[in-house]
């Protein structure tokens, strides 16, 4: 992983991040619920030379342990992070719940975004799959083993990853509050961002897998549907962690995308220039 630091936060606690120094837009990686920076540690060789920032979230691997009382408290915490690492026209990708608070993050408009890329997103996660979860976690002991059969299933994948990879995701969820996953389970039941996805103006990739659990495709198409200039990727025979179980698939699918990205938004500027003259 890259060089790790704290960015502290307003009004106390601190974010832990990982920043690869690079040129090019910067690309900010978001994790999902349970997860830590590590999650992307599979995607870091192909995204060698270019400038990425993956944070542990609030709550979550080394971040400060502060109260999570919604998805905004994460947005704030990121844009205090992109003030101080004075990001300009970041490619921010996030997976699961991680991909919530990407387009929440980009519809607030807070923080200068070129484009926006979710990892097996929703937005409006609420499920018999998701009401299951919560109620396995409500029944979980603390501590929670690290070896507990619980955490098998939680990062059973569909095509096979390294267990020395799933280690550090193990810990990451082993050490986590039992306040702080029911706040993230209660935010994911009620949570609606459909709205919020109408907002967002820049181009966008909804990417999932056709054997995702958690957020199958119709979460997927519902995603494309609402942010006004998507495209949609469907992977075949990949579950719920793409960035892991393809990771070369992705970091590429991710590098083209941010490419083409760039240059419909360096044409737009041309075709405003011309107007105006």
């Amino acid at each position: 992983m890259p060089p790790a630091r704290r960015i502290l936060l307003p009004g106390g606690g601190w974010l832990n991040i990982h920043e690869q120094s690079g040129i090019g837009p910067p690309i900010l990686l978001l994790h999902g619920f349970t997860d830590c920076a590590h999650s992307y540690r599979l995607i870091l060789p192909y995204l060698k030379g270019r400038h990425v920032v993956i944070p542990d979230l609030r709550g979550h691997g080394q971040s400060a342990r502060t109260s999570i009382s919604g998805f905004d408290d994460f947005c704030r915490d990121l844009e205090v992070m992109a003030t101080e690492l004075r990001l300009e026209q970041a490619t921010v990708v996030g997976h699961s719940m991680g991909a919530l608070i990407a387009v929440l993050l980009t519809a607030r408009a807070c923080l200068s975004v070129s484009s926006l890329v979710t990892l097996s997103g929703s937005l409006a996660p609420a499920s018999a799959a998701l009401a299951q979860v919560r109620a396995q976690f409500s029944a979980l002991p603390h501590p929670l083993p690290i070896d507990h059969p619980f955490i098998d299933d939680w990062y059973a994948c569909q095509r096979p990853v390294p267990e020395a990879f799933l280690q550090p995701l193990r810990r990451s969820c082993v050490d986590m509050r039992p306040e702080d996953w029911a706040s993230c389970l209660g935010m994911l039941q009620v949570a609606d961002l459909r709205e919020a996805a109408r907002q967002v103006g820049v181009s966008s990739l909804v990417i999932g897998g056709d054997a995702d659990p958690l957020f199958p495709e119709s979460h997927q198409i519902a995603l494309a549907s609402a942010l006004p200039k998507a495209q949609r990727l469907n992977l075949t025979g990949v579950g719920h962690n793409p960035h892991w179980e393809v990771a070369s698939d992705v970091a590429n699918t991710l590098l083209k995308f941010e490419a083409e990205a760039q240059q419909v938004k360096i044409g737009n500027r041309a075709e405003a220039v011309i107007a105006r003259l």
